[in-house]
């Protein structure tokens, strides 16, 4: 008798267990291409728009919806513990204080120095090959600009110290801050690889990327992240869930390939070996 109704007991918390999962995903997604790309020709094709797609052709009973927000209200927004997932940040495990993560869903390569072909041999000839990015940055005659709010994993703590020429507040910092490059108004930025491709495809621009010194990471995972409440703990779980189905996701795959260029297929080999990575395939305890 006590064990039936111990049995009872548990399939009743099972059961509310599943009526509570979300059956909706609130999105942030800002404009950065290419990550995400909200208009022009290629609409909805950044990494982060086909990762949000995958999640969903994953997961088909849960709906989405999606808000367009500038950077710094979207870590506002999830150090306010709002209830909303951002599918493109660094993933830093368990113990980050602003989101749940889930597992890695992709990978970047490192950051890299964003110029002009000109600008780039002096900064090298200068600098070094990979260049030495403290000393550049000791060198106020370069100017360095980026969007505000970006953060940059293991260099923030150099760009803490010397602040940039320029932040650039609002929405599309990104094409801007390469725009001014392009103008001669700045003289370099950092930013993944991708982008440059990004924009060499879509702005007709010529920019050159730059390996850094300093930049130790072989590689950059990327995650989505959700709000740290019992809310965003349980659609980080259900993606998790997914995972396998997200990262074979052929139309995610397509974009990634997209964005990596002449070097996809380089790239999908890196992608793949650094995802096989034992501590990418099991979640840590979130603390």
């Amino acid at each position: 008798m006590v064990r039936g109704i111990v049995i009872s007991m548990l399939l009743l918390l099972a059961g509310a267990s599943l009526a509570a999962a979300p059956s909706r995903i609130q999105w942030a997604i800002n404009d950065a291409p290419p990550f995400h790309i909200v208009a022009g020709p290629y609409q909805n094709k950044g990494i982060c728009d086909a990762l949000i797609a995958a999640v969903h052709r994953a997961l088909p009973g849960v709906e989405a919806s999606v808000w367009v927000m500038p950077q710094p209200r979207i870590a506002q927004a999830l150090g306010d513990q709002i209830n909303l997932c951002f599918p493109c940040m660094i993933f830093r495990g368990a113990h980050d204080q602003l989101a749940n993560f889930t597992l890695p869903t992709h990978i970047y390569e490192p950051y890299r120095l964003l110029s002009k072909p000109g600008m780039a041999l002096e900064l090298s000839s200068r600098f070094g090959s990979p260049v030495a990015f403290e000393r550049l940055l000791q060198q106020r005659q370069y100017r360095l600009g980026y969007p505000a709010g970006r953060r940059y994993a293991e260099l923030q703590p150099l760009l803490d110290q010397y602040p940039p020429f320029l932040a650039r507040p609002g929405t599309g910092g990104v094409i801007a801050i390469l725009q001014m490059i392009q103008a001669d108004r700045l003289d370099y930025t950092l930013d993944y690889p991708i982008v440059a491709n990004y924009f060499n495809r879509t702005q007709q621009g010529a920019l050159s990327s730059l390996p850094i010194l300093e930049q130790q990471q072989d590689h950059i995972p990327g995650a989505i992240g959700c709000a740290r409440s019992d809310w965003g703990q349980q659609v980080v779980q259900m993606i998790n869930g997914v995972m396998p189905q997200v990262r074979q996701d052929p139309e995610f795959i397509e974009v990634l390939n997209l964005w990596a260029g002449e070097q996809s297929e380089a790239y999908q080999q890196f992608n793949q070996r650094q995802l096989a990575r034992p501590e990418y395939q099991v979640p840590s305890a979130q603390p």
